[in-house]
């Protein structure tokens, strides 16, 4: 049997019970097909934290990432490494948020600039920006290539990261395998607007949606964000991989930093901001 492709397809602040067939249907759908994991959970539920353990293999204790704003260590071998050793073509497209440091005038700052090829986690192919809100927000922006080069995008965010992923796909070796890992920002709020910002023509259908229980008690405006945050769950990609050759691959989805953030940085530190959705096809 020859080696696998594997795309790792990963959003940020999805809550796990938003999969489901009315918001996410071409998830469930592949779901349906492979196995689906309801009792998943992240062992970081803060953003650079959970990228880093992913990326690593370790906690983010063993590895030092733990809050963020900590880059990836260099004596560590992150993932890529290993499927590079492996004959596989790799590629990163989407957030980052391994580079740069957190605090002022101390190490590498690029939360808007190019990532140093070094500081790429050794992935081949880099589509990505490491604050990718900071360079962009619900429409438009860029991000920047492996050489540093920057690419301006038009669009729903969410879909134009899709589009990188599928170009690269275009791209690739055919004879060669690969590991691609799809790092979506969606549906993370948007800082400098302090909202979040859904995919337009979807957000009225989403204004009765039914809010979570965790959330019915606490002060905030979750009511009048909620639509655009459930709009924004973007499954372009999915739709695009199920009608091509490209469902004889492994996909993995999981949606680690789980947390809700409404304008008061409300943070549920149970179980809806730890379980996520993971699927394996």
């Amino acid at each position: 049997m020859g080696k696998k492709n594997i795309i790792f397809y990963f959003s940020d602040q999805q809550r796990w019970d938003t999969v489901n067939e009315e918001v996410t249907p071409n998830l469930c759908a592949l779901a349906k097909e492979g196995i689906k994991y309801e009792n998943n959970f992240t062992c970081q539920p803060v953003c650079g934290p959970a990228r880093a353990c992913l990326q690593t293999g370790v906690y983010a204790t063993q590895c030092g990432c733990y809050w963020n704003g900590i880059p990836l260590p260099s004596d560590i071998k992150p993932l890529a490494h290993y499927f590079n050793e492996a004959g596989y073509q790799t590629a990163y497209i989407g957030k980052w948020h391994l580079a740069s440091n957190r605090l002022p005038g101390v190490g590498l700052h690029c939360e808007s600039t190019a990532i140093p090829r070094e500081k790429q986690g050794e992935y081949q192919y880099f589509r990505g920006a490491d604050v990718l809100e900071f360079t962009s927000h619900g429409y438009d922006g860029y991000i920047f290539d492996e050489s540093g080069n920057k690419l301006d995008f038009k669009g729903y965010r969410a879909d134009c990261i899709n589009d990188y992923a599928l170009e690269f796909l275009d791209k690739r070796d055919k004879d060669k395998p690969f590991f691609m890992f799809v790092s979506q920002l969606e549906p993370h709020h948007q800082n400098d607007h302090h909202t979040y910002e859904g995919y337009k023509p979807t957000v009225e259908k989403y204004k009765d949606y039914p809010l979570p229980d965790d959330l019915t008690f606490l002060k905030g405006n979750y009511k009048e964000m909620y639509p655009d945050y459930i709009s924004a769950m973007s499954a372009d990609l999915l739709k695009s991989l199920k009608n091509s050759e490209y469902m004889t691959i492994q996909l993995l989805f999981t949606h680690p930093t789980t947390a809700v953030i409404l304008k008061q940085e409300i943070r549920n530190t149970k179980e809806a901001a730890t379980k996520a959705q993971l699927t394996l096809l």
